[in-house]
């Protein structure tokens, strides 16, 4: 169904209703039970493009009472918009709402339904009462139903939409009334200092003053919902933490500055808010509902904190299922229970507390106490999440005994920094937190679960909002996964779920025990986490995980928002790890769940399995982690290039000597242009900002804290640029610095090829040296150190980008020939070893090194050996096989290099051109172009549609991309969003260009599909 609000007699989930029912009573069936599955198919389906979701069997409080209606229908909150009630055909359906009435069902919006007809009740009067076998009037109901809002729960969404909108105003508000009171007020000044240094000390030796300036803020504007949505008006005098912000706040209202009269605007959002969660009559259900309010506020105001902690809250299925899966296998593991008193639990990233609540509801009453007060430990580094999680912590626990208990194994602390040395005596943040954080330490932890953070990084260094180094765990890595690696790069060893499950290991093994994330799981196939998965074959007896897939870069096809449970882009699992001495060794399971279920399907399937024993594993991952059937084979073939070659003065035992990365710029937006005058006014610009910046920093005596003095405003700053800054280097423009480089598959864009504005030029400069570049050709491919896509290749004669075949991979760029950077000293770069090779093996002294290039570029073209060899070509660089035809494969290859270079000249694939009457004719590109969805037809703008495009085009791929798609994802108008800065690539001196090239791709892919199908069967 498409994503509207209106059922209509055509749709297909009422012609799905229909269907079954005439199904069901063909077997005769006719009693509610049996029935009523058709009408819950159709309400579960029509609410589902609003977000909502039909749950049944939901015990509810109406006036009073407890009532479980057949069918709750609730929307993203958690708040219930409407209910459902089916009835017997054979039932009185009117004496049966009466009964349901009288009993105190909610009529606020509620369908009584029998399969005959439908009564709707709203406000407490009925509205509707239709045919049910009339489509018309089961579409009638239908819509009504799910139209209806009530009043509080309008003014609800309205405050919702109004807190998104208003928040960020008034967090820069609060931002200047902050930095005032850094110059103006003393003893703010004095309480902040003595503040920073305490979460310094504590938290992050390197965080910044903006950071706790922003920690103030998220306290001021989201204070008041803790207090009341949980009715807890003392929590930030109580609170060991909120209390030490809350010293802060009185010295920044000490003077002139009303919290209450600031935050006024905002009391319809905090009123409504208070009243939605008032109508919310289960725990549960508030908790799932603040964790959901505090994603809004996050997504409102607080991105760079997103972004570098991926703030993504579990899913209460997942919750369940991992605790209920933790419980079941320390019964039967260990023979023991969660009440048990040798079990000791630690949730490392607590987020909003909802594993520990989960955990505490599973725990017998009578043994709840102990548990509480000794066995169970949470963390949290994040100021709001650690506020919400004492809430819900402790707010359980008096739900559950009817008293209130601060929880005490609460730490407001980063789980991996307790990893590191610290020295007697050290204090963190507050004496009460460090008496937690000390007795937690001493625990003998048996159970470590939770969901870590998933993010590698912040998305972009100008944010100045960098992860932590932690020497401790990464040195751990360093000692065993990374040294056991097969892998070239092993930064994303060092990813955080990474860093935790290290950390884990370390706190359990000691102990029998068990390890349960939810995580990103590269791990479990990809080839640059070998050594993870050689350590945790040692490390545990059992293992279990849960492929949730939702990877958007493995396949495109897929949307996080509705394929991934988390609504993110990397894939995700679930994964139980056991460490038991006395278990058996080795017992990796593996469930793969429907990749292309929807989110809610994914979790409806986990709610139905309950724990991990009761699922059907398909296989195991064990023969995956531990065989490579090809290594051997492909270990015969030549190395492309080796490190030991490009290290060599010589030459080495390698097809190419020298070979490097393509360029990473670090600020595409800034460096590349398809218009050569507006990036030369770009670049302008930027010299003079960054300029000025490095003469400040001199000026102002080089200040230590780089990252709190930079200006952030006007410059893309990245690494490499901050170490320029600091070594006194400035840019000026040069106009021999402009080249043509290759960005993309088949886009060309003017480049600014200077180092300072670009990270890491590699040995470009050494490929093509200005002036030279026209004679010089590179193969390139994607690069080892990423390969989360198929393999791929691309010949060009110009410099290339780093992501040339994908936005997240790189690539590695082997020349034929290399210069020095002035452009003299030209030199081949395949080795004199490679051409002895192929001469000898072909028994032919006329085989030419170019020869080798272009046999090398037809074999890595080649559909067998990528597939073969495809998990080799994830973890190094390709090796070339020596095939019994050599003429064929150089031949080939050098007719794809003719294609693919001079892609330009060649006649465009006939398409017809289809003109709108009512437009005048234009080839400009307004916005993007689209295809339409058979992918026969381009509609370039709103007056030409090119039609005829064949589908076989679609078949030579570049990464997960079609060449034709690449095209269509480049040439389009874009605004970049941080920097505002315009992309159009449209050519006013040669208007049809696009709509030509459009025709040249087709024309390259089609004859590449053709070259490709032709080559010989065997390759080695």
């Amino acid at each position: 169904m498409a994503r509207s609000t209106t059922l209509k007699p055509a749709h297909s989930i009422v012609k799905n209703y229909y269907a079954t029912l005439r199904e069901l009573r063909s077997q005769d069936v006719e009693h509610e039970l049996g029935l009523r599955r058709a009408f819950e198919n159709l309400l579960a389906e029509s609410a589902r493009p609003r977000g909502w979701t039909l749950v049944g069997e939901l015990s509810t409080e109406s006036r009073g009472r407890t009532v479980i209606p057949d069918g709750t229908i609730r929307d993203r909150f958690n708040v219930p918009r409407g209910y459902w009630e089916a009835k017997d055909t054979r039932d009185d359906l009117e004496a049966e709402i009466r009964k349901k009435i009288e009993r105190g069902y909610p009529t606020t919006n509620i369908i009584f339904e029998d399969t005959r007809q439908a009564v709707l009740y709203q406000d407490k009067r009925e509205v509707l009462r239709v045919d049910l076998g009339k489509p018309e009037g089961l579409c009638d109901v239908v819509n009504r139903f799910h139209g209806h809002v009530e009043p509080e729960i309008e003014t609800f969404e309205k405050a919702v939409a109004e807190f998104k909108d208003r928040v960020p105003n008034l967090g820069r508000g609060l931002k200047e009334i902050i930095e005032a009171a850094h110059n103006d007020n003393p003893a703010f000044r004095e309480a902040f200092g003595q503040f920073l240094e305490l979460c310094r000390k504590a938290l992050n030796p390197s965080l910044s003053e903006a950071a706790v300036d922003e920690m103030l803020i998220q306290h001021l504007l989201t204070e008041r919902l803790f207090r009341t949505v949980f009715s807890d008006s003392d929590f930030t005098r109580r609170n060991v933490i909120a209390a030490q912000v809350e010293r802060v706040i009185d010295a920044l209202v000490s003077q002139s500055f009303s919290r209450d009269d600031y935050l006024r605007t905002l009391d319809t959002f905090y009123a409504a808010i208070e009243g939605a969660a008032r109508n919310l009559p289960d725990f549960s259900d508030k908790q799932h509902f603040l964790n959901t309010v505090y994603e809004q506020f996050f997504q409102g105001y607080s991105v760079k904190v997103a972004d570098t902690h991926g703030i993504v809250y579990t899913p209460q299925p997942i919750v369940d299922f991992m605790c209920a899966s933790v419980e079941e296998v320390l019964k039967a593991e260990f023979g023991l229970s969660l009440s048990s008193p040798e079990v000791v639990i630690l949730d490392p990233c607590t987020g909003t507390g909802n594993f520990i609540v989960n955990l505490m509801r599973r725990v017998s009453k009578r043994d709840l106490p102990r548990v509480y007060k000794e066995q169970l430990f949470a963390n949290e580094v994040m100021l709001l999440p650690y506020y919400i999680a004492a809430l819900n912590i402790e707010h359980a626990y008096y739900e559950l005994t009817g008293k209130y208990e601060p929880f005490e194994g609460l730490c407001f602390v980063d789980t991996l920094d307790l990893a590191e040395a610290k020295q007697a005596g050290f204090e963190f943040m507050t004496e009460k937190n460090t008496e937690r954080v000390q007795r937690e330490k001493r625990a003998k932890v048996t159970v470590v679960i939770g969901n870590p953070p998933y993010n590698m990084g912040q998305q972009n260094e100008n944010d100045n909002n960098k992860n932590r180094v932690y020497k401790a765990i990464d040195k751990r890595i360093r000692e065993t996964y990374a040294r056991d690696s097969s892998a070239t790069l092993k930064t994303k060893l060092y990813d955080p779920y990474v860093r935790f499950f290290r950390w884990a290991v370390d706190r359990v093994c000691d102990n029998s025990g068990i390890i349960c994330f939810v995580s990103n799981n590269s791990f479990v196939d990809q080839q640059a986490f070998d050594g993870v998965q050689k350590h945790f074959l040692s490390d545990f007896e059992s293992i279990y995980h849960v492929d949730l897939h939702g990877n958007v870069r493995k396949n495109p096809k897929l949307s996080g928002t509705t394929h991934n449970v988390f609504g993110i882009q990397v894939g995700v699992g679930i994964t139980l790890a056991v460490t038991n001495r006395k278990g058996s060794r080795h017992r990796l399971h593996y469930c793969r769940v429907g990749e292309y279920l929807r989110r809610e399907e994914k979790l409806r399937w986990l709610s139905g399995r309950c724990n991990v024993r009761s699922i059907e594993w398909e296989h195991t991952l064990e023969d995956h982690w531990l065989r490579d059937e090809n290594a051997e084979l492909f270990a015969a073939f030549l190395p492309v290039a080796s490190r030991q070659a490009k290290a060599s003065a010589v030459g080495a035992d390698a097809i190419f000597r020298v070979y490097s990365p393509g360029v990473s710029t670090n600020r595409d937006a800034v460096v590349y242009d398809f218009h050569k005058a507006r990036l030369e006014k770009r670049i302008r610009q930027f010299c003079e900002h960054y300029n000025a910046e490095v003469d400040r920093y001199r000026r102002a005596g080089r200040p230590a804290r780089l990252d709190d003095f930079l200006d952030y405003s006007t410059i893309k700053w990245s690494r490499d640029l901050k170490q320029d800054l600091v070594r006194g280097v400035s840019a000026r423009l040069s106009t021999s610095k402009f080249r043509v480089s290759l960005y993309r598959p088949f886009t060309t864009k003017h480049h600014y090829f200077a180092d300072v504005l670009n990270d890491s030029p590699g040995l470009l400069r050494h490929f093509f040296p200005k002036g030279k570049a026209k004679h010089n050709r590179i193969i390139v491919t994607s690069d080892l150190a990423y390969r989360s896509q198929q393999p791929n290749c691309l010949v060009s004669n110009r410099i290339t980008d780093l992501h040339l075949c994908a936005t997240v991979d790189g690539h590695q760029c082997f020349p034929f020939y290399t210069y020095n950077a002035d452009g003299t000293n030209r030199r081949e770069n395949i080795t004199d070893w490679a051409l002895d090779k192929f001469r000898s093996r072909y028994n032919d002294p006329s085989i030419t090194k170019w020869d080798i290039f272009y046999y090398a570029y037809g074999v890595l073209h080649h559909p067998g050996y990528r597939e073969k060899f495809a998990d080799n070509l994830k973890r190094e660089l390709p090796r070339i096989p020596l095939a019994p035809d050599f003429r064929s494969f150089s031949g080939a290859g050098q007719e794809l290099a003719r294609l693919h270079l001079g892609y330009e000249k060649l006649d465009p694939h006939p398409l017809e051109f289809i003109e709108n009457p009512d437009r005048p004719l234009s080839y400009v590109v307004a916005d993007k172009m689209r295809l339409n969805k058979t992918k026969t037809e381009l509609k370039v703008n709103p007056s030409l549609t090119l039609r005829g495009i064949p589908e076989k085009c679609f078949e030579y791929r570049l990464g997960n991309r079609s060449a034709l798609d690449w095209v269509i994802s480049q040439y389009r108008v874009t605004e970049h969003k941080r920097s505002g800065i315009k992309s159009d690539p449209n050519r006013p001196d040669d208007p049809e260009y696009i709509v030509r090239l459009v025709g040249q791709v087709i024309k390259v892919s089609l004859e590449t599909v053709r070259i490709v199908q032709n080559l010989p069967a065997q390759y080695c």
